[in-house]
């Protein structure tokens, strides 16, 4: 039963790795092409309203800063793997120094959590930002 009961935790640990890099790739893409959607507003003065324009320009730095946690948070999983790989060889060889390096790969998996929900945020901002300075724009012509 207890067998069972690990197996049954790698295989939803497995489909949370999956769901983690499908979300977090998710929200890197969509930052991105808002980003270059916003840069293709501004750089063909589309934005005619100092309101909008502002928001635009949040929007930007928000977006960037999305992308950028976006990377970092990358190439913090990819540590966090290859040391985890390590741990696995490691412990196939008896070794018996293991715990620095299981507490390590535990910071950098929580490290890998924070970067997701900084760059989550980031993005929210940034899309709210996004919307804005469409509405603002657009507002007065609807009407």
């Amino acid at each position: 039963m207890a067998q069972e009961n690990k197996g049954s935790f790698v295989r939803w640990q497995q489909i949370t790795r999956d769901q983690f890099t499908s979300v977090a790739n998710l929200v890197f893409v969509l930052a991105t092409g808002l980003l270059a959607f916003q840069s293709n507003m501004l750089l063909n003065h589309k934005f005619t309203y100092c309101c909008a324009y502002g928001f635009a320009i949040a929007s930007l730095f928000l977006l960037a800063a999305s992308v950028v946690f976006a990377l970092f948070c990358a190439v913090n999983r990819l540590r966090d793997f290859r040391l985890t790989a390590n741990i696995a060889r490691c412990s196939e060889k008896e070794k018996t120094d293991l715990e620095e390096l299981r507490g390590e790969a535990n910071s950098l998996g929580s490290l890998s959590w924070a970067l997701f929900w900084i760059q989550l945020t980031f993005f929210g901002l940034g899309a709210g930002c996004t919307a804005l300075s469409v509405i603002i724009q657009i507002w007065p012509h609807a009407l």
